[in-house]
């Protein structure tokens, strides 16, 4: 029997949950969550998926156990006290996965490198396009093409929450980790942030350019109920349109399907290539941070120019 500690089942850990029990094998699933009304969500989306329920043991409780072994733990919490949940958790498991933002500080980030590190443990962060078939099969086209260019447009879409998934779709088709953010053409306006005040948003523009020249242009406009669209530029041009499940190749006209893969299929591939192989199409922890560190300083920035304080930790999620 399989172990797996789900930490969080709010919106995206149910979504977890749902995936987990597609699993092909028997599994204990233990859930953890003091938020009884995220309990209760992930409780009544659990009933409304089919599986061999022959199959699944769950324990529901409200706070970590960190003696007891998992062979994979999914932390589906906030970013605020993320660092402290992993001290806890690295004693007695070794394979994570771990929602993103992964904290809120490029010192915390490099201390949980370091714990992982330490205790020959591994993580992978869930920058989830990395699944999607129509990505991968697009990612095929541009593999002779390092110098490409990645142009998303949206509305409604905050940067602080979703800014991490296309600097890894950036990184992951250009085959780059190294490259520099420039967020000077970000809204002069903080957002609230729907998961309370430790947290905010941000609208308008972050621009960036790789080591190998390529570029990254990203604007999410507020107010504006814009399609999601995610265009590459190179040797080859691709505009997918998210929202329409579309992909036009401009180089000779031609459309095609675009499948939006959901969380609550995803978890499952995820989970049984980590339980399997022991490894992952995911970014690892050091794979991320740059993205994680770049999105820190320009957030910050941000902050300080508008509300003229220091800040230390970036309020995102």
């Amino acid at each position: 029997m399989k172990k797996i500690l789900l930490v969080g089942c709010g919106n995206i850990g149910s979504r977890h949950l749902q995936a987990l029990v597609k699993l092909p094998y028997e599994t204990e699933i233990e859930i953890v969550d003091p938020n009884m009304d995220a309990q209760n969500l992930a409780k009544k989306r659990l009933e409304k998926t089919e599986y061999d329920k022959s199959r699944f043991n769950f324990l529901w409780n409200s706070e970590i156990r960190d003696s007891k072994y998992n062979d994979l733990v999914i932390l589906a919490t906030l970013s605020k006290n993320r660092l402290e949940q992993i001290k806890t958790l690295v004693k007695s498991n070794k394979r994570f996965l771990l929602e993103k933002m992964v904290c809120q500080s490029e010192i915390e980030y490099d201390s949980i490198i370091s714990l992982i590190n330490s205790t020959s443990s591994k993580a992978w962060i869930n920058a989830s396009r990395r699944y999607f078939n129509s990505y991968q099969n697009l990612k095929k086209q541009f593999l002779e093409n390092f110098d490409t260019d990645i142009v998303i447009n949206g509305g409604n879409m905050g940067l602080g929450s979703n800014a991490i998934h296309f600097l890894d779709l950036f990184s992951w088709f250009t085959n780059k980790t190294t490259f520099e953010l420039d967020g000077k053409f970000l809204d002069n306006e903080i957002l609230d942030n729907k998961r309370g005040n430790d947290y905010k948003e941000f609208s308008g523009t972050i621009m960036g350019k790789s080591a190998n020249n390529s570029k990254f242009f990203l604007n999410f406009s507020r107010n504006y109920n814009l399609p999601l669209c995610v265009g590459f530029f190179g040797k080859k041009t691709f505009i997918v349109n998210e929202t329409k499940g579309e992909c036009l190749d401009l180089s000779d006209d031609s459309k095609s399907q675009f499948k939006i893969e959901l969380q609550s299929d995803l978890t499952a591939k995820v989970a049984h290539d980590i339980l399997k192989t022991d490894n992952s199409l995911l970014p690892t922890l050091e794979d991320s941070k740059l993205a994680h560190c770049e999105l820190f300083r320009i957030f910050n920035e941000h902050v300080r120019k508008i509300t003229k304080q220091e800040v230390d930790k970036c309020p995102i999620t």
